[in-house]
């Protein structure tokens, strides 16, 4: 099976709290937000904690931040999906979301399990 490292695209949902536990995004009742690990698709901080999980997983993960501000967050997630990412993927930085002719979008993925 699969982990998390470098130059997959990772699926995932997750509820972003502040540190008073105030909900500010939650994505688990929607779709997955997709990114390529090793990219700057989601902060590098929170990257390092995806690594080694596995599809099922779930982790909280912690973002500090660093602007003097006294907000740090934590994010409740769960990897949807792991997967090889395309040649095109690689050379742009990020998963590539393409169109039918019917306009119904869906994301170019290979069958990864």
């Amino acid at each position: 099976m699969m982990t998390v490292t470098k130059n997959l695209i990772v699926a995932f949902r997750y509820i972003m709290k502040n540190n008073r536990g105030e909900v500010i995004e939650n994505t688990m009742e929607g779709s997955s937000k997709s990114y390529l690990h090793g990219s700057s698709g989601i902060d590098p901080l929170l990257q390092v904690q995806f690594e080694g999980l596995k599809v099922g997983d779930t982790k909280i993960v912690y973002l500090k931040k660093e602007n003097n501000s006294n907000e740090d967050f934590t994010f409740d997630i769960v990897i949807d999906q792991i997967r090889p990412a395309l040649k095109e993927e690689l050379m742009l930085g990020y998963p590539v979301i393409a169109c039918n002719e019917d306009c119904t979008c869906y994301l170019e993925e290979q069958k990864v399990n």
